[in-house]
């Protein structure tokens, strides 16, 4: 597949911070784009509000094999990205996280199979690979999932490769590092840490900091989503996506402090959120193997113009306490 123009494209959980970069990208190549979000009673969009009228809204869940059967004939291509995303979350909705997860993404490819759809893509998350054992990491690593999402993901994939095996399904799975940018969920070190900076309050960061994480901006990562649905010969392969650059949050921390021009001092509590990876550094040369991808924004430049997103949202701070 050269190009997107004209092509029937489904992304799932449309709404939500990945999903709706990934839908004004593929507008702007004039893809047919179907979003497919969870109904709520006001019919409010959280992401798509600019480019609603682009797009065809499709209302349902993709726990509704029915609904997704429907929805994907003459589909060419399904990015899955509905998920139960949050690890916090999942400490205290295992059940609700696994269910979501897993039947899920069980149906969509279901849901493909029957209507012979030429390309599912899907979100997979570095948190699969645990405490790891090496680094950087790479695909070969073992999956040792320390919380019920990374579990979910792990086990989404295996449902996914045995789509591939038994049906010839043409799926492709890739392992992102951490995205981040605008509109990400609060809940994420980057956006908090932001709002707390740009409201002179204390950042709170779990355990010493010395945690690290490879962040990738989410330009580059909806590059990377583009590349996956377009270049040929990717059916079965697992890659991973990130910048190879890894930084203690502790320092990140710092680093938002002084970009915001703020007086904000770090507050340590004593451990670790249970279930939190206390690294995460990638091996991404199979993608850049395969996709020729490679990230061209840098951590600062990405976190600058997070910050600017912010700047006008201030008030989200008084939502934190209410989040996991």
């Amino acid at each position: 597949m050269k190009t997107f123009s004209g092509k029937n494209i489904l992304v799932t959980g449309a709404d939500g911070f990945v999903a709706s970069h990934l839908c004004e990208h593929l507008v702007s190549k004039n893809a047919k784009v179907i979003a497919l979000l969870r109904r709520n009673s006001g019919g409010i969009f959280k992401n798509l509000n600019e480019i609603k009228k682009s797009v065809k809204i499709k209302w349902g869940d993709t726990q509704d094999l029915s609904l997704l059967t429907e929805t994907t004939k003459n589909v060419d291509i399904i990015y899955h990205l509905a998920a139960q995303s949050h690890v916090g979350h999942s400490l205290y909705n295992p059940y609700e996280t696994v269910t979501n997860d897993v039947l899920s993404t069980l149906n969509v490819v279901e849901a493909a199979r029957k209507n012979d759809v030429k390309r599912v893509i899907h979100a997979g998350s570095s948190e699969i690979y645990g405490d790891p054992k090496y680094v950087p990491i790479d695909t070969k690593h073992p999956l040792q999932p320390r919380s019920p999402y990374a579990a979910a993901k792990a086990s989404a994939e295996n449902i996914l490769e045995s789509y591939f095996h038994t049906y010839g399904l043409p799926i492709v799975m890739s392992r992102f590092f951490n995205i981040f940018g605008p509109r990400q969920g609060l809940d994420q070190a980057i956006p908090k840490f932001i709002l707390q900076a740009l409201n002179g309050r204390n950042i709170t960061i779990y355990g010493d900091g010395k945690q690290t994480r490879d962040y990738t901006y989410v330009d580059d990562a909806v590059n990377a989503y583009s590349k996956l649905g377009l270049i040929p010969n990717l059916e079965g392969k697992v890659m991973n996506f990130g910048t190879g650059k890894e930084i203690q949050i502790r320092k990140l921390a710092k680093l938002i402090i002084e970009l915001c021009d703020s007086n904000s001092k770090l507050k340590f509590s004593k451990n670790l959120r249970s279930g939190e990876t206390p690294r995460l550094l990638c091996n991404s040369n199979t993608a850049k193997k395969l996709t020729k991808w490679k990230p061209t924004i840098s951590f600062e430049e990405g976190v600058k113009r997070t910050i600017e997103y912010y700047k006008d949202k201030t008030h989200l701070i008084d939502n934190i306490p209410y989040m996991l």
